[in-house]
């Protein structure tokens, strides 16, 4: 039998840790984030991963939230937070970030 499930979904059901779940929700297109929410809930869930679960929630909020008229995003508070849950995943762009910060990763 072959594992049907997208090739993400299985990467953030099957990672080792906190860390790593962040790594593939930060990859993850919005269009599977929004068509298969459910999932990636219940996969943070089943792993006790709330600031997964924080995440996920902000993202959603991000979908939906009202833009500017040129089309940015209004609240700066969207960017401060995927800043932030890349700097626990330890991203190469984390880093990157931290080190244009003045900080250490």
């Amino acid at each position: 039998m072959t594992d049907s499930m997208l090739p993400i979904l299985r990467g953030l059901l099957d990672a080792a840790d906190d860390r790593a779940r962040a790594a593939v929700l930060l990859q993850m297109p919005d269009s599977v984030m929004v068509k298969f929410r459910p999932v990636v809930d219940a996969a943070c869930r089943r792993a006790g991963f709330d600031l997964g679960l924080a995440y996920v929630d902000t993202r959603w909020a991000e979908f939906v939230a009202v833009r500017a008229p040129d089309g940015r995003k209004l609240n700066p508070l969207f960017e401060q937070v995927r800043a932030d849950f890349a700097a626990f995943a330890g991203t190469a762009a984390a880093a990157t970030e931290l080190h244009a910060k003045g900080l250490e990763p």
